[in-house]
């Protein structure tokens, strides 16, 4: 049996948040703009979306980052946000303080130095009367570069005198009244979000296909497990994720179908690299059925190659086209019935109603060009494929040998068929039951024999 180690449901698969991907698909929004709100821990809003989403404030940031991830959106700078390294806030006002005695008792202006007696200060500090006049020592100024210069704009502390031509920037938090400086601030970005046009394609077809396609196979029974990540047949440890793994238990088999899906670049068509890649791993998980979506189309030397592989390759016609022919299929849901064998004429019934098509002793010939009579024959038909069973009858009077085993295994392969069972009386060997589970033949054991013709 395969082993489904974890799957995933992509964020953008939820209700509120399909429903912004289809107006920002539509145009109709266009850009998803944070609003500045000092009241949030955040720091910003999202008004655009935030009732569509249906969530709490500090859940749609994250909300939107996924969907970043997933590619869907893009996300694009907007603002630079400062806030408290103390409390959180970003209620906040700038201080410029001296680089000195870090004193905010400063101004900027032109700067006057009396060469006579050595004061400088403001300009304005040397004005009386519409005079240059020295406030230290009283002189008047005459000439400029004689009595006194200019040293340029500068800040000036009146705290400490330092003259500087740069300056300290602190933060004061006007909720926690801490003070701390420029590097010291928590730093967050604010982005902007829009469509991110390479995902176009994928996104469109995440939105219509791939939702009617799921919902197609849910109504023939299949369990959907998307992004599954599956163990290998060859119990390595090793593991591959499948994009969709559809499962069918009736309570008599289990069927398993391997989905991939190949999105082109810049619309281009899906090649044989993408075909080739998802064929490798679906084989290395013992899957039988396959099936590649290719979205946009898929080139012809992938097609020939998906078609030797017995993959069914779906471009966005093909799969439209299927889509609308198996609308009116009646759907075909697990009908809750627990397998007991008591007859073979019970089992035909059972098989029925679990919708599956039987016919009894029928011949079929095999890839060799030799003709087989298989004792029964179960055909389930769930408009995608054709599922069917060999179901074999071995009967010995002690145990029923490893040959009689191999040999139906050998007419089951010739044959091609994949899903095998057989009804043994009244039981196996060791050896041969050693075999039947290598080979994936499911054995059910009969200790009536007359029940076989019943």
């Amino acid at each position: 049996m395969i082993q489904i180690i974890e799957t995933g449901r992509a964020v953008s698969q939820e209700d509120g948040i399909a429903d912004l991907i289809k107006q920002m698909m539509d145009g109709k929004i266009e850009e998803i703009r944070p609003v500045i709100d000092i009241s949030r821990d955040s720091g910003v809003s999202y008004p655009q979306v935030e009732p569509m989403l249906g969530k709490p404030p500090g859940e749609v940031i994250k909300v939107l980052e996924s969907l970043a991830a997933e590619n869907i959106l893009s996300s694009r700078f907007y603002d630079r946000l400062i806030f408290c390294p103390i409390c959180n806030s970003m209620n906040l006002r700038p201080s410029i303080r001296c680089p000195k005695c870090a004193s905010g008792n400063i101004d900027k202006g032109r700067i006057i130095e009396h060469l006579v007696c050595g004061k400088n200060g403001l300009e304005e500090e040397f004005i009386v009367g519409g005079k240059y006049i020295c406030p230290r020592c009283s002189k008047p100024f005459k000439f400029l570069g004689t009595d006194y210069r200019s040293l340029g704009v500068s800040y000036i502390c009146h705290n400490c005198g330092v003259l500087s031509s740069e300056i300290g920037l602190k933060w004061q938090c006007l909720k926690c009244s801490g003070v701390f400086l420029d590097e010291e601030a928590k730093i967050q970005m604010a982005n902007s979000y829009v469509v991110n046009e390479q995902s176009r394609n994928r996104i469109a077809f995440d939105m219509g296909f791939k939702t009617r396609f799921v919902d197609f196979l849910k109504l023939q029974g299949y369990e959907i497990f998307e992004t599954a990540k599956v163990a290998s047949k060859a119990g390595s440890g090793a593991a591959h994720v499948l994009d969709i793994l559809a499962r069918r238990s009736d309570g008599f088999l289990t069927f398993l179908i391997g989905i991939g899906v190949a999105i082109g670049k810049d619309n281009d068509d899906v090649g044989l690299e993408d075909v080739f890649r998802f064929d490798n791993k679906v084989y290395d998980l013992g899957i039988h059925d396959k099936v590649l979506l290719a979205i946009p189309a898929i080139n012809s030397e992938a097609r020939q190659f998906a078609r030797r592989q017995r993959i069914k390759a779906f471009d966005a016609h093909d799969l439209e086209e299927f889509l609308d022919s198996v609308g009116s299929l009646p759907p075909h849901p697990v009908v809750e019935i627990p397998f007991k064998y008591e007859s073979k004429a019970k089992l035909l019934t059972y098989l029925r109603k679990q919708g599956y098509r039987t016919e009894e002793k029928a011949k079929i010939p095999g890839r060799s060009g030799a003709e087989y009579i298989i004792d029964i024959i179960a055909y389930f038909d769930d408009g995608l494929f054709t599922h069917t069973i060999s179901i074999g009858v071995l009967t010995d009077e002690k145990e029923v040998s490893l040959e009689a085993v191999s040999a139906y295994d050998t007419k089951a392969y010739d044959i091609g068929i994949h899903d095998k069972i057989l009804l043994v009386c009244p039981a196996l060997a060791v050896e041969a039951s050693r075999f039947a589970e290598q080979q994936k033949i499911k054995i059910i054991e009969v200790r009536d024999a007359a029940s076989l013709n019943s």
